[in-house]
């Protein structure tokens, strides 16, 4: 893995899922730049009142070539692999459910003082780099 961070301006992000994993997601992503679809049958109220574009249908198999990058945010194995069925290779995937199939990891970061804190398991912890977040983010206080 390359560590980078990435201009997210007027680039176009999908989240297939409308729940706690999506709603997290669309929360980093805020105040980015980017231009945010959410589809899902069911999508949590929180996220409807959130500045993203929401599509309240079922993922079918589609072209969803249009985005720049694209997370897998439910917890139906079928449907993740229906998504990962449409991707191509310019597009940046996050599958939630699978690391094997992503191609980036999100990190957990903050910012403190003018600068971006930023701490990575490579995808393997996710629970792990949000509890050493929020010891550094209180040792910073």
């Amino acid at each position: 893995m390359y560590p980078v961070m990435l201009n997210l301006e007027r680039k176009n992000v999908l989240i297939v899922g409308g729940g706690r994993i999506a709603k997290r997601k669309i929360s980093g992503l805020q105040g980015e730049g980017a231009s945010i679809t959410v589809m899902a049958p069911h999508i949590d109220p929180e996220i409807e009142k959130m500045d993203v574009h929401c599509i309240p249908y079922p993922f079918t198999k589609q072209d969803i070539s249009q985005y720049d990058m694209v997370f897998t945010a439910t917890n139906n194995k079928s449907v993740n692999q229906e998504v990962m069925s449409c991707i191509q290779s310019h597009q940046l995937v996050n599958d939630c459910s699978e690391k094997a199939n992503s191609n980036f990891y999100n990190v957990a970061s903050f910012r403190h003082d003018g600068m971006r804190v930023m701490i990575s398991s490579d995808g393997a912890s996710p629970e792990k780099s949000k509890h050493l977040k929020q010891q550094l983010i209180d040792l910073l206080k």
